[in-house]
């Protein structure tokens, strides 16, 4: 071994006495990169797939000290073998249910998965993925996000972690502090993408961007940028669209000054930009933390705060910045850039769960729905731009979609409204308005089974299933080890939305080509006219009309703006 690798060479044998297993050099890869050589590990999938992760990588400098709240530079080159196999770090998590060890502000790294078994010459195609998490926490992890399904088919992945909260999404709203960096960071690494993929057998010219929840608004918003055209040829949104009313803020410089104040009590007048910039900037992280979780949660006890419904807002999430800067990342009205085609135009596979907000507390939505029903101008969301005196009237057409009654008064109703106005009339929307322009394929999975299952309260004639129980029929983590411990039901929705997620990061198209798992079946593209989508059940079964969305469109059309943002 080179002199150069000496130091990775001792922590192998250390591995080696610690782990029981002697050393084995093709248990290990190295590949060189723009920026040094880093050490993978081998890893085999329950299909005996063999492949390399490499975690951890540094696509940016530490946003640390005079960096924080700065747009990231890139990494700076290192000596030797940088050791690329484990994950050590994650982006700080700004939400009271979750710690980890491993956060830490220096995270603004990337895990690279390819497969071993390809020859030099051949380029695969190549999957970005986007994690969720309410622009908050959560982060692109093996544990979480395990690409072992993907190696199966022959898709080199990529998983990425992003500032998070109020270092990835505060703002005053006047350009002092650097606005939407937690999408700007996914920008960088898409450029390290295009630069070093190919060094992992990636083709940079067939890259599909995908995200689930808040990263498929994140994803959305890559195909809004200009700034992002020419780092990816296709898009998938799973759960989550620009539209959403969570996918942008509102009042958030009142969130900055008030986040400021917090972490100086002494301080009762208003701060300026600038003082807010540097009491965020040299704040205790882990003071930054708290104060900006208890912030959070008194704030979500505010309507006249919300984004989105009572209770049901994320107060860190993109920020609209001003046209006249160069460097502005997020511009516009969402929802009329995108009726006028003024996008990314990629193909784009997007969609929802059945119920998503099933997985949410359901005794906290029966209090959302009771102040709906307390003020049933509360039922259109916050960010729908329509005029004070017509949200009454549309608040009670909306609600008597669901109930002759009050809303709190059926736990049915309440989480289908709430999961029709926050999930699937925006990605509804999102989908016909794109179609005008790009192939787009629209999807709901209603399969409910135990891959994915999250435990929630039974409500009876809910057709079920909640955020996130897609994420396991196509990551791999620590309760799905071995496949073979579900029903054979699970393992066969799993093959096929694989087969189909995969056809479609490969070839563009879903089910472009017959297989064993999909037979002849064709998931039709979506088009006004008709207004097609598929349905993931038991049966994969093509339908008109997702949901309650032309009731939706019909409300917000008699009495919404001429324009709006979100939908």
């Amino acid at each position: 071994m080179r002199a150069t690798n000496l130091l990775s060479f001792v922590w192998l044998f250390y591995a080696a006495q610690i782990h029981g297993f002697p050393y084995n050099k093709s248990a290990y890869k190295e590949v060189r990169i723009t920026d040094g050589t880093v050490l993978g590990k081998l890893i085999v999938t329950h299909k005996n797939t063999e492949f390399y992760a490499f975690q951890d990588i540094p696509y940016a400098q530490p946003p640390i000290g005079p960096l924080r709240l700065m747009e990231a530079l890139p990494a700076l080159p290192w000596e030797g073998v940088l050791n690329t196999t484990e994950n050590s770090k994650i982006c700080y998590q700004f939400n009271q249910k979750h710690f980890d060890s491993r956060e830490n502000e220096d995270c603004l790294v990337l895990n690279v998965y390819s497969t071993a078994d390809q020859s030099d010459d051949e380029l695969l195609p190549v999957l970005f993925w986007i994690h969720g998490g309410g622009f908050s926490v959560s982060s692109g992890a093996i544990d979480l996000f395990g690409p072992h399904y993907f190696m199966d088919k022959k898709i080199v992945v990529v998983t990425v972690n992003f500032r998070l909260g109020p270092l990835g999404f505060l703002s005053t709203d006047d350009g002092v502090l650097p606005t939407n960096l937690g999408l700007r960071d996914q920008n960088l690494a898409l450029k390290w993408v295009q630069k070093n993929i190919a060094s992992f057998g990636g083709d940079p010219s067939k890259v599909t961007i995908g995200g689930q929840e808040s990263g498929a608004a994140l994803v959305g918003y890559h195909v809004f940028n200009k700034k992002s055209q020419g780092l990816f040829r296709a898009a998938i949104l799973q759960s989550g669209s620009p539209l959403s009313c969570m996918a942008l803020q509102k009042n958030s410089k009142n969130f900055a000054q008030s986040l400021a104040k917090a972490l100086t009590p002494n301080n009762q007048s208003d701060l300026t930009s600038q003082e807010i910039l540097h009491i965020i900037k040299t704040a205790d992280i882990e003071q930054l933390k708290t104060e900006t979780i208890k912030l959070q949660i008194a704030r979500s006890f505010r309507p006249d705060f919300a984004n989105c419904l009572p209770m049901a807002s994320y107060p860190m999430s993109a920020v609209k910045e001003d046209e006249n800067d160069e460097n502005a990342f997020v511009t516009g009205m969402n929802h009329e850039r995108l009726k006028n085609g003024d996008i990314n135009r990629v193909p784009t596979l997007l969609g929802f769960n059945s119920e998503e907000v099933l997985v949410y507390n359901v005794s906290k939505l029966l209090v959302q729905t009771s102040l709906i029903d307390l003020n049933v101008s509360l039922a259109v969301v916050a960010n729908l731009i329509m005029a004070d005196e017509n949200r009454k009237e549309a608040g009670k057409e909306l609600t008597k979609l669901y109930t002759n009654s009050t809303l709190a008064s059926t736990q049915l109703g309440s989480v289908g409204f709430m999961g029709d106005c926050a999930f699937t009339t925006p990605i509804a929307r999102h989908a016909l308005l794109q179609s005008q322009y790009t192939d787009v394929y629209l999807y709901q999975f209603s399969y409910l089974g135990i891959l994915g299952r999250y435990e929630y309260t039974d409500i009876e004639g809910a057709s079920y299933v909640g955020n996130k129980e897609e994420l396991g029929y196509f990551w791999h983590n620590a309760t799905a080890d071995n496949l073979d411990q579900f029903p054979k039901e699970d393992i066969l929705t799993h093959e096929r939305v694989m087969e189909m997620w995969s056809q479609f990061i490969k070839h563009l198209n879903p089910t472009g080509n017959n297989s064993e798992v999909l037979g002849d079946f064709k998931w039709p593209k979506v088009a006004e006219e008709d207004f097609l989508y598929l349905d993931i059940n038991s049966e994969l079964t093509v339908k008109s009309g997702p949901k309650k969305y032309f009731d939706y469109s019909r409300v917000y059309s008699k009495y919404g703006s001429e324009k709006f943002d979100t939908y």
